[in-house]
């Protein structure tokens, strides 16, 4: 069944099927992420204290004045865990960006032109797949150095493959439609053909995959971090929070409070993620199947 004979249908029957984004698991997803994005934009005024002053008591619990207690070095660690949501959300949503931007077009070439160019870019995408994400992000990470800009790099360099592979095989199946075949039997031009004929056609897939992908990129760059290998201190992050806390047991709020922003975070953009394929696909929609 076609996407377009399916929502006819879903309109026929009055609402019978839900959409995608009237989920339960879609508007948590919604709702997690857009709170996570105004605490970022509003950390200044959200944040009750200044995230970097050492100016309370060292490894305070939870009390009132300290919903999520103090550090080893008395700062707050609710005010730490807004500002890193600074860090965290915006870095992910433009790394992901890039790497959506690089791979598409390196994807898009090689589905369109095919031949040399189709081989020598797969050849290179499989030489980046032929190594885990995190410990290749590890590599180039340490080959730049330390610091937060090159571990966005690192995750760059290792997200952008799988783009190029998603929009290589959309691309291949597009460029045989009838359409497509008519544009450049009327003299279209290969950049006029690939940009308006082909990519608004895969632009939903890719949407999907990049949202998904929002959440590895937020554990890469936490997992970085924790490594030593991102954010630096005193620089408030969730994945050196929860490293601080990983060496401080007996205080548990320190990591814990971290790494329940990061599980949010993640679970926020895998529900976002779930409902979009599920509606750009309704095969695979909750309740779209047809016996």
């Amino acid at each position: 069944m076609s996407t377009l004979a399916f929502r006819m249908r879903a309109r026929k029957r009055g609402g019978r099927t839900r959409p995608a984004w009237r989920q339960p698991l879609a508007v948590a997803g919604g709702v997690i992420a857009v709170a996570w994005l105004l605490v970022a934009i509003f950390a200044p005024f959200v944040a009750p204290y200044d995230p970097l002053a050492q100016t309370f008591a060292p490894a305070q619990g939870p009390t009132s004045a300290h919903l999520f207690g103090t550090d080893e070095l008395g700062r707050d660690v609710l005010s730490r865990v807004i500002y890193g949501a600074r860090v965290s959300v915006p870095i992910a949503l433009l790394l992901v960006s890039l790497a959506a931007m690089i791979g598409g077009l390196v994807g898009a070439l090689a589905g369109y032109f095919r031949g040399i160019v189709d081989g020598f870019s797969m050849r290179v995408v499989d030489l980046f797949f032929a190594f885990p994400a995190i410990i290749l992000a590890m590599v180039v990470a340490a080959v730049l150095g330390r610091g937060l800009r090159n571990a966005a790099l690192a995750i760059v360099v290792v997200a952008w493959p799988s783009y190029a592979r998603v929009v290589r095989g959309l691309v291949l199946s597009v460029g045989d439609t009838e359409y497509v075949e008519s544009a450049r039997l009327l003299g279209a031009s290969a950049r006029r053909t690939l940009f308006r004929d082909v990519l608004p056609n895969v632009a939903g897939p890719v949407f999907v995959l990049a949202t998904l992908d929002l959440a590895n990129a937020i554990l890469l760059l936490a997992g970085l971090s924790f490594l030593g290998l991102g954010a630096q201190p005193p620089q408030a992050e969730w994945g050196s929070m929860v490293a601080d806390g990983a060496q401080y047991f007996q205080w548990w709020w320190i990591g814990t409070f971290p790494g329940l922003a990061i599980f949010t975070a993640v679970l926020a953009f895998n529900f976002l993620g779930d409902s979009l394929r599920d509606f750009f696909d309704p095969q695979t929609s909750w309740g779209g199947d047809e016996r």
